[in-house]
């Protein structure tokens, strides 16, 4: 299944695409402001990687499982963790600090 990444953070996005080619795993990018329920709908199942710290985003989470994310991965600040709390309640399967995503970027790009 493939990786849908929502992800506006440049660098990041570099660094997730590169680590999903090398693996061999096909990654299909949501378009800027593209909301993560149509994301899911446009790209069917699979991996939902987001930036937790974009405004918005954690609100979205329900909307994306139900039209199609069968697995919802997010990274954030180390420091908010009222946001890491609000992530793991809407439905984000996994929650992780920026380092913690960095490190298992290979393992989270395998399913």
């Amino acid at each position: 299944m493939p990786v849908i990444l929502a992800v506006r953070d440049l660098v990041f996005r570099s660094k997730i695409l590169a680590a999903a080619e090398r693996l061999g795993t096909p990654v299909k990018i949501a378009p800027r402001g593209t909301p993560l329920e149509q994301a899911a709908r446009d790209h069917g199942p699979g991996t939902l990687i987001v930036d937790l710290g974009e405004p918005g985003v954690v609100d979205q989470v329900p909307a994306a499982r139900a039209a199609g994310a069968t697995r919802v991965v997010g990274f954030l600040g180390h420091l908010q963790e009222d946001l890491m709390e609000a992530s793991r309640q809407a439905g984000v399967d996994e929650v992780l600090t920026r380092g913690q995503f960095v490190q298992r970027l290979d393992d989270l790009l395998r399913g």
